[in-house]
């Protein structure tokens, strides 16, 4: 009896105990997971494929020239016209205007003259303000400024003829300075409209604006309509969309 007692305690310390693990439970979101990160991956390559048809109307990304054909239209334009008129283009114009503000000292957009006055870039109103009010108390007659000559040919102008003050801007349709500085533009004329006469000139910088000479030639092609102004505020402000686009 004595014997079997030993050999219980024996084997009681010989013989360790069995630790089975605990192995963790996933719970039904951590198990889902995985499956939701890709439905979430397809819903947004789905949304993106979306939204690109209905930019471009159709199938595919809408082209520029697709683009301009819609602005013509928005704008009231004849679309045969129109089209007919970009097939044969405008370069000439929108060169000879080019070429003007590089002999009269200009390498950006935008860039003003005042009755010869350079301003370059785009400033704010009161600047503006006080060059004109110089010109309009008669310092068109004071040389202390280098004045350049820069003739307003056949550019479209607003304003009155024969004015005290002649405004001259270079511009680039792709050009977001340009963009920013038309309220100020406008604000200008709104105030100084009868006294001065404004002409607007393309300048595209091509090598940063690879759209600008296009749609500065599109502009062009507006104007043989008589819709030179409403496609010129029409290509701005929608410069953000088009400018993406090839």
């Amino acid at each position: 009896m004595a014997v079997k007692k030993v050999i219980k305690r024996v084997k009681k310390e010989v013989v360790p105990e069995m630790i089975v693990p605990v192995v963790p439970q996933k719970s039904l979101m951590e198990k889902a997971a995985p499956v939701m990160m890709a439905v979430i991956v397809i819903m947004a390559f789905g949304l993106g494929m979306m939204w690109t048809k209905l930019q471009g109307g159709g199938g595919k990304a809408q082209s520029f020239d697709a683009r301009l054909a819609s602005l013509a239209k928005e704008t009231g334009l004849n679309a045969g016209k129109f089209k007919k008129c970009m097939q044969v283009g405008k370069k000439s114009v929108v060169d000879a205007d080019a070429a003007q503000g590089a002999q009269a000292g200009v390498n950006g957009t935008p860039a003003f003259f005042i009755n010869g006055r350079l301003i370059p870039g785009a400033v704010p109103f009161d600047e503006f303000k006080k060059i004109l009010d110089e010109e309009i108390n008669g310092g068109q007659n004071k040389p202390t400024e280098q004045r350049i000559n820069v003739e307003v040919g056949s550019a479209p102008t607003r304003g009155k003829q024969g004015s005290l003050i002649t405004m001259i801007e270079f511009s680039d349709f792709q050009c977001p300075y340009c963009s920013r500085v038309l309220p100020t533009v406008n604000q200008v004329l709104n105030e100084y409209g009868d006294k001065m006469l404004f002409a607007y000139k393309h300048f595209p910088l091509t090598q940063i604006h690879p759209l600008a000479q296009k749609a500065a030639e599109a502009s062009e092609c507006a104007r043989d309509q008589g819709k030179f102004w409403e496609f010129h505020d029409k290509l701005f402000a929608t410069q953000a969309e088009w400018s993406v686009l090839q």
